[in-house]
């Protein structure tokens, strides 16, 4: 407890925070199930959410601030609500629940004004899920259906491989900017990389790893000042890859290493997406009504069913919303995650490059209310900071 406390050379750690970083630590437990449908994290999101609302309201004196992102994300939910009118099956009532839940807690974790230990907290939470992501693939991986592919099992649950990789864009960016600035304990944090960029081959995910390669690259570019330090840091990089390559990739199964080459992905077009993508694209543009509105929420899956594909998602997800909410909800959600990721820019750059990797990796990823570590980042980049500047103030 005295960690949490105030000291002379630091500042108090609030119950709301605790409560938000254990939030965020959950987040791999978003796939063990609970009868009822539940999955643990939903239960754990009631228990945060409850918690943080008591806080608002008992305790400490809490500062309250909105923002932009509040702004859009509101105005993203209600017509979100409005789309009932184009469709209001149940597959559309239970994204619209996962929306609506999701955006009640973004608001209750992010409404408050965080002062900068608290701003370390939940970062380091963030690795402390990926920690237990790595666990979880060591102690209970599985593999895919009858491929060689491989993702984590806990509790039951197993995640989607492509989904996978995304758990590690936090994590691995925190690791980089503990190694450049020379933490103690830095070759532990080379070491982890190491395990989470080899664990994200295992899942045999092209876009993934797409997404992955792309944050790392965006990082040294954008959030490493300095010539001498991005080179420093890029001779980092290449040292890992090198060890990598030279000493994990050929542990891989070779179908997983087949499927990395570019022959591959032509062959069975991209796992077969270019085939949903031309179904969907063709739905959108049928008429005014269907791009400008869209068929409503979750009609993507229906449209997929009845073209005698059994997909139920479109693996792009700015098809999918512009199919399912039309140009308006397209332009809202972007506009959410170009907020988020421009505020960040400011106080916390590791979430901007986060924000940048799930961008990347919804091109190949639906990314609705199910998906936590996109909407966690989404979190992360609408806080409050003390001590920073911010646009809004």
């Amino acid at each position: 407890m005295k960690k949490l406390k105030a000291t002379e050379h630091s500042e108090k750690i609030s119950f709301y925070a605790a409560i938000s970083a254990i939030y965020f630590m959950c987040m791999p437990l978003s796939i063990v199930p609970l009868p009822g449908g539940f999955s643990l994290l939903k239960f754990l999101s009631i228990f945060c959410g409850g918690a943080l609302v008591l806080a608002l309201f008992i305790g400490e004196e809490t500062e309250i601030r909105f923002n932009i992102l509040h702004l859009f994300i509101g105005l993203y939910l209600i017509y979100s609500i409005s789309s009932l009118f184009l469709l209001s099956n149940e597959n559309a009532w239970v994204n619209l629940r996962g929306i609506i839940e999701t955006t009640a807690l973004l608001y209750l974790v992010t409404i408050r004004v965080y002062n900068q230990r608290e701003k370390k907290l939940l970062i380091d939470s963030w690795l402390i899920a990926g920690i237990i992501t790595v666990a979880a693939m060591f102690i209970s991986g599985v593999g895919v259906g009858t491929s060689e592919r491989l993702t984590i099992n806990i509790g039951g649950g197993s995640e989607d491989p492509n989904q996978l990789c995304g758990y590690f864009f936090a994590p691995m960016l925190i690791c980089m900017d503990r190694v450049s600035k020379k933490s103690k304990i830095g070759i532990l944090y080379v070491i982890l990389m190491l395990v989470m960029i080899y664990i994200s081959f295992t899942t045999g995910s092209r876009g993934g790893l797409v997404a992955i390669f792309g944050t790392i690259v965006t990082y040294i570019f954008v959030v490493v000042k300095g010539v001498y330090n991005k080179l420093k840091v890029l001779i980092v990089l290449l040292l890992v890859f090198a060890i990598f390559f030279s000493v994990l990739f050929p542990l891989l199964p070779e179908s997983v290493r087949e499927r990395m080459k570019v022959e591959s992905v032509i062959e069975d077009r991209g796992s077969g997406r270019f085939d949903l993508w031309e179904i969907v694209y063709k739905a959108i543009t049928k008429n005014n009504k269907s791009l400008i509105f869209g068929y409503g929420l979750g009609s993507t899956t229906d449209i997929l069913l009845n073209a005698g594909v059994y997909n139920t998602v479109a693996h792009n997800h700015w098809l999918q919303i512009w199919c399912d909410q039309g140009f308006i909800g397209l332009m809202l959600f972007l506009a959410v995650l170009l907020i988020g990721g421009f505020r960040s820019l400011s106080d916390n750059k590791i979430i901007a490059v986060s924000l940048f990797g799930m961008l990347l990796l919804s091109m190949s990823l639906t990314l609705y209310a199910s998906y936590k570590p996109f909407w966690n980042i989404l979190m992360m980049s609408a806080m409050n900071y003390e001590g920073v500047f911010n646009a809004e103030k």
